[in-house]
């Protein structure tokens, strides 16, 4: 296919942004128009309907194998990542990346890898980062990137990483974009062909679940080991060497920002919390079945012993309860401390 394709991630209330976009893009826009929108596994997949519904352009879900054709929107389904091929849209099982799958970085590299020059990549609402790390291969192919005004959108993250970690082409409103990309599309995207980078490739190998041992081995040249564990997997954690943007990937494929893995730990921390408060209480009840059983009752050490350490338990659990409760009330405000830009001098 000759021509422009558009890769546009969003996240939170980025159903509202991305209704608002196609409904002020034409019928018959020359271009199509690939839309990964951060989804639960098990979401009913309503947003091709909203799609279609909110603007002139209609909305699929596309299959792998899916030839891809202008004035169409693609939009990953749950629980898959959505990769462009050359002429073809190809889902994917493939590990999550920044805790999501659909992942943004994954269609948008994929995207850069086949598509070079001819991609505009955008970046809308959405909390965390996923997005950079795909808008950068973009613009590392010669590709345009576009980013929603920050102030205008709902969830500030996403625009503001993107912005602060590269130098986007275009900063503009949902109103303003629409219009940047129909003059886009109508033109003919510049005649470049930069080098693949090694890294790139890679890892757009590992979201489509086709990597091989050998690029795990290479992966782990282009990386040092972090000392931290994957807080999907608990493998280890590789920091790749990319200067412009701290990132990590474990030896399952599971990728991470830092601000990503950061807010994994913390879903982690609350996980083992409670998988520690159900075994104490399971211990606890454990040794109270045991007191009170007569054999035991009529040993007043035992049952001594037994009291004692439904005692500890009692506590111990109460404490890791009161851990918990104080991690539900937690409110996390809006980040402001972006991933570390990192030392361009290194």
């Amino acid at each position: 296919m000759k021509g422009r394709i558009v890769v546009v991630g969003a996240s939170l209330s980025g159903i509202d942004a991305l209704c608002e976009l196609v409904s002020r893009l034409p019928k018959g826009f020359p271009a199509p128009i690939f839309v990964t929108q951060h989804v639960a596994s098990h979401s009913p997949g309503m947003l091709p309907q909203l799609l279609s519904k909110a603007g002139p352009l209609p909305a699929v879900h596309p299959k792998t194998g899916t030839r891809f054709e202008a004035g169409t929107i693609y939009v990953a389904p749950p629980d898959r990542h959505m990769l462009i091929r050359n002429g073809y849209v190809s889902l994917s099982h493939g590990p999550h990346e920044n805790l999501a799958r659909p992942a943004i970085d994954p269609l948008f590299r994929s995207a850069a890898v086949n598509y070079g020059p001819a991609v505009v990549g955008v970046v809308l609402t959405g909390q965390l980062n996923d997005g950079t790390s795909g808008l950068l291969a973009i613009k590392d192919r010669g590709g345009f990137t576009i980013v929603q005004e920050h102030r205008e959108a709902t969830a500030r993250s996403m625009p503001l990483s993107a912005i602060r970690h590269m130098k986007v082409d275009k900063v503009c409103t949902l109103e303003e974009m629409a219009r940047v990309l129909v003059e886009l599309a109508n033109d003919a995207p510049p005649e470049i062909e930069p080098s693949l980078e090694r890294l790139m490739e890679i890892e757009n190998r590992v979201a489509e679940g086709v990597f091989k041992v050998e690029d795990w081995w290479a992966l782990e040249q282009m990386s040092v080991p972090s000392g931290l564990n994957c807080p999907n997997c608990r493998s280890a954690l590789y920091e790749l060497k990319d200067q412009r943007v701290l990132r990590y990937r474990c030896r399952s494929g599971h990728a991470f920002s830092a601000q990503s893995l950061l807010s994994g730990q913390a879903d982690a921390r609350e996980a083992h919390l409670s998988s520690l408060s159900g075994a104490l209480i399971e211990e606890a009840t454990l040794a109270k079945r045991l007191r009170s059983e007569p054999l035991f009752a009529e040993d007043s050490q035992t049952a001594e012993t037994l009291s004692s350490r439904v005692l500890e338990l009692d506590t111990e659990a109460n404490q890791v309860s009161e851990w918990l409760h104080a991690l539900s009330g937690l409110v996390e405000p809006e980040p402001t401390m972006l991933d570390p830009v990192r030392d361009q001098s290194r």
